[in-house]
């Protein structure tokens, strides 16, 4: 699976259609901070370290973030993009 595909599967996980997800994707890929991978989104993501696909999904998030904010500020599904796994928010 590369590394769009898994993004994108991983928005839609947390409750995001797949036009929503789609548009987040996009966001991601153009936050300056993924420079280095962008031409890597098409590639495997077994290919490489788990920490790229965690680094990468630490952005999408915060990328969902600014997408739920901006677009469905009331979404139920919000607040799994704040939550981090310890339980505290970003």
């Amino acid at each position: 699976m590369t590394f769009e595909d898994k993004i994108k599967e991983m928005l839609s996980a947390h409750g995001l259609f797949e036009n929503q997800a789609l548009a987040i994707v996009k966001m991601t890929k153009a936050d300056k901070i993924n420079k280095p991978m962008l031409e890597r989104w098409r590639d495997e993501v077994e290919d490489y370290p788990q920490i790229i696909l965690a680094l990468l999904w630490s952005s999408a998030k915060r990328a969902a973030l600014e997408y739920i904010d901006a677009n469905c500020p009331k979404a139920w599904f919000r607040p799994l993009f704040t939550e981090q796994e310890n339980g505290t928010e970003l």
